[in-house]
């Protein structure tokens, strides 16, 4: 045993570069998973309004995490398998039996796994405080408490990552069952690829595939089905990308080798050849690469701008503190109870605003002309918006404005898409001038479907109205006083949601869902930022061992020392921005698509958007060339070394 645990910690030591960045990347994972766990049984949390929601939250992001956590351990494993697949050749043409090895792959397995749940855990309790604070803070309560370790998050973390280390582990048995000593000794070279018509075939589909996603996401409308097409699209972009790195690129390099008198010129000779022996070996890691910063891009910009959104959703469901929308006026004994409440919670109450529009008719528009579908019931996949028109004389008064319209001109305020000139709404036709600007927005029934406003001189005749009660008040007192007067109140007055809206309570509700998946986004993207440049820094490895040997070749057919560094590092530099490249394409064609499910949430700050997509790509954009500065160094040391 002495001799196993000796050859073990000689391994380890030779091959720092290797178990150092793994066991960090291990450490952090596990300590995300300890996170995630520990957030979700917090008894604390059952408090929340919207408890449910976030519980469902936490257990998808930790479900997400645990798969991340493995495809990384496999990935990282494989790498592993490769490196010491000489280290254990030599051991058994040194006189190890199989079962020798076997039980040597065990004790390092053994090894891996106490060193990461050790340091996972302990990391994971101490900055469990820390995140949790983080998280009361995105969802701006104060109240919520987290012991020092919950034991279920620690016991589950263990059964889980152990029980991963288990499969690596049966899996690395059965590969050494497999082998015979010399095929260890000697490990498998890289083949040289042969293509065909089907690899031709696989990058045309590739282009295909990826051009067809991209328009889904262009093509996608604010409808009921907008999240399925978005994630449809999501698929094939993975399944695209993955073809167009493996096959598409090679296509374009062998185009260009075909082309003699582009090819044989000295420069574009070496570059197209290196690029191609590197995308041969590389794809489907490169493709990999650009799908996970394509992910973290996602991720975090749909998480920030929902978070950042907050308040535009609220005024969109509730211009006031306080909105009624009732198919009736308020009645004398409502008008009654919402004085005593008030009174009964010490809320100064300002003048009511009310006013009358017509229902909102529910349908969708083909290019100038909106087809009435009529109520709620009516509605189909093809449903975009809601259209509720206004007359002037209520548009004037709840605006202190002197607007006088012709009997066929109208008003248009459509914060989702501007329309003007000629529009048809059923039956009547309009020549409508949009309008940027109305505090009295409000989307009835808080529907999924942005409601459109029309003003125009009178109300279509047996037109069905509703009636628009807003009340804002003054409260001395918490946040929980806030939400005990407009609960008490919703129930004294027996009004269902769909009716009643409440600023105080709806801004809560909102922020503990976003903040939860902001909390969400972060932590999951963390994850795959660590997995990201872990796969980034074993490619440099891999290309380090492979280019000492494309050194010596390039200086024995006559380059230069500087000439041979100069080609093979602007191909390394090539090879590694394509990957982030692709991402930020991938995100601007996803932002589309978020854009038209985000309007769905009344959310319609476009501007918002961009700053968030700008930030967040400039972050990555840093962090990533910081990741290639430092895996960078490595590779030179391991070239220099050949």
């Amino acid at each position: 045993m002495m001799l196993f645990l000796k050859l073990i910690n000689s391994s380890f030591k030779r091959n720092l570069k290797v178990y150092v960045p793994y066991l960090i990347s291990m450490t952090i994972l596990v300590a995300i998973n300890y996170i995630f766990k520990a957030v979700e049984i917090n008894r604390s949390l059952k408090d929340l309004p919207s408890a449910t929601v976030t519980k469902a939250l936490m257990q998808t992001g930790s479900t997400f995490i645990i798969l991340v956590t493995l495809a990384f351990m496999i990935y990282v494993n494989r790498f592993l398998w490769q490196q010491r697949q000489q280290e254990m050749g030599l051991y058994s043409m040194l006189g190890m039996t199989r079962h020798n090895l076997q039980v040597l792959t065990v004790i390092e397995k053994c090894y891996l796994l106490v060193i990461s749940l050790f340091l996972g855990t302990l990391f994971g309790i101490i900055f469990d405080r820390l995140a949790f604070l983080g998280f009361a803070h995105l969802l701006q309560i104060d109240h919520l408490s987290q012991p020092w370790i919950e034991w279920g998050a620690v016991i589950n973390t263990i059964v889980i990552i152990g029980g991963f280390f288990l499969i690596l582990m049966v899996i690395d048995l059965i590969k050494l069952f497999q082998l015979n000593p010399n095929e260890l000794w000697h490990p498998q070279q890289t083949k040289i690829a042969r293509h065909g018509k089907f690899f031709t075939f696989a990058g045309l589909l590739g282009v295909a595939v990826l051009a067809y996603a991209y328009y889904l996401t262009i093509a996608v409308k604010p409808r009921i089905s907008a999240l399925t097409t978005f994630m449809t699209a999501v698929f094939l972009v993975v399944i695209g990308t993955y073809l167009i790195f493996i096959a598409g690129s090679i296509i374009v390099l062998k185009l260009l080798q075909k082309n003699k008198g582009y090819y044989y010129r000295p420069r574009h000779f070496i570059a197209v050849s290196g690029m191609l022996q590197r995308m041969e070996q590389n794809g489907a890691s490169l493709a990999t690469i650009c799908l996970l910063c394509s992910s973290v891009l996602v991720i975090l910009f749909t998480s920030l701008t929902m978070y950042a959104g907050i308040n535009d959703t609220v005024n969109s469901y509730a211009p006031r503190d306080l909105t009624i929308i009732t198919s009736q006026k308020l009645t004398a004994q409502q008008e009654s109870t919402i004085n005593s409440v008030a009174k009964k919670h010490h809320a100064q109450l300002n003048k009511p605003v009310t006013f009358t529009t017509s229902a909102p008719q529910y349908g969708y528009w083909e290019n100038n002309r909106f087809i009435n579908q009529g109520n709620l019931e009516n509605m189909t996949n093809q449903t975009t918006n809601t259209v509720i028109t206004m007359s002037t004389a209520t548009y004037n008064q709840i605006t202190d404005k002197h607007v006088k319209l012709a009997a066929n001109k109208a008003l248009i305020y459509s914060p989702a898409k501007e329309h003007r000139g000629a529009l048809q709404i059923g039956t009547q036709k309009y020549q409508a001038t949009p309008i940027y600007d109305f505090h009295y927005y409000f989307n009835p029934s808080h529907a999924i479907y942005s409601p459109i406003f029309i003003i125009t001189n009178m109300l279509p005749a047996n037109t069905t109205t509703i009636n628009f009660t807003g009340i804002n008040y003054h409260l001395n007192g918490s946040k929980k006083a806030h939400l005990n007067f407009e609960n008490d109140l919703q129930a004294q007055l027996h009004l269902p949601n769909q009716v009643y809206s409440s600023r105080t309570n709806l801004r809560s509700q909102l922020t503990s869902l976003y903040g939860g998946i902001v909390f969400l986004g972060i932590l999951i993207s963390f994850a795959l930022g660590i997995t990201t440049t872990v796969v980034i820094y074993f490619k440099q490895i891999t290309e380090g061992y492979e280019d000492q040997y494309r050194f010596k070749t390039m200086q024995q057919v006559g380059l230069s020392e500087k000439e041979t560094t100069k080609s093979i590092h602007s191909q390394v530099l090539m090879v590694f921005m394509l990957p982030v490249v692709g991402a930020i394409i991938n995100l601007c064609f996803a932002i589309p698509a978020i854009r038209q499910i985000l309007i769905q949430f009344n959310f319609y700050n476009v501007r918002l958007m961009i700053i968030i997509a700008v930030s967040i790509t400039f972050i990555l954009l840093c962090l990533y060339f910081a990741i290639y500065g430092l895996t960078t160094r490595m590779y030179r040391k391991i070239v220099e070394q050949g």
